[in-house]
């Protein structure tokens, strides 16, 4: 596979905005949400099923097994440098319930917004290669770690709060939330623990 240069959005927002589009109907297919942002927007489409995890949504029967499966799957063509993105067609099919994403997305917006404020390009040397393969690594454990505990309360939700902070990074270039992703992965390692 050839290197790919990645289509980023903007900003956080118009990732947000694209979701919405894409939920207009009563139910929101994998398909759906990836066709609204482009097979080749590899950092807004593993952001994507992170925040839907990272959001009450992941108390649904499943969200957190797809999530999980969609952030390995992105996390692995990223680090193999696909130039798009592949979905199989059974997670394609699918689909949570849109006016649960919506008003997910509108209790998310503030959040959404202070990001968006927030965010900017710096310690720059963290996204040149070797360092770059570090998050996307992390990411694709985290997927792979999720479906394992969706019955464990509270660790697929930090685990995908950490990848969004990963993928936030990412999107934005912003070596400081880069650092700041691994707060969230203390408090895994922490309730694992306790719960051990």
């Amino acid at each position: 596979m050839v290197a790919t240069t990645e289509r980023s959005l903007e900003s956080l927002g118009a990732v947000a905005n694209r979701i919405r589009e894409a939920a207009r109907d009563d139910k929101v297919s994998v398909g759906e949400l990836l066709e609204a942002l482009g097979p080749r927007s590899f950092v807004p489409l593993l952001l994507v099923p992170a925040l839907i995890a990272a959001t009450p949504l992941s108390g649904i029967p499943g969200v957190s097994i797809v999530a999980g499966l969609l952030i390995a799957l992105i996390s692995f063509e990223m680090l193999m440098s696909y130039d798009e993105a592949y979905v199989p067609r059974r997670l394609k099919r699918s689909s949570i319930d849109a006016d649960a994403l919506r008003r997910a997305l509108a209790k998310a917006q503030p959040v959404i917004a202070w990001f968006d404020r927030h965010t900017h390009s710096r310690l720059s040397w963290m996204f040149h290669r070797p360092m770059v393969y570090l998050p996307k690594v992390i990411c694709l454990l985290s997927g792979l770690a999720m479906p394992f505990l969706e019955f464990i309360p509270f660790t697929s939700s930090i685990l995908a709060t950490g990848v969004s902070l990963l993928a936030i990074a990412l999107l934005t270039r912003d070596g400081l939330f880069l650092l700041l992703a691994i707060v969230p992965y203390g408090g895994a390692l922490f309730v694992a623990l306790r719960l051990a």
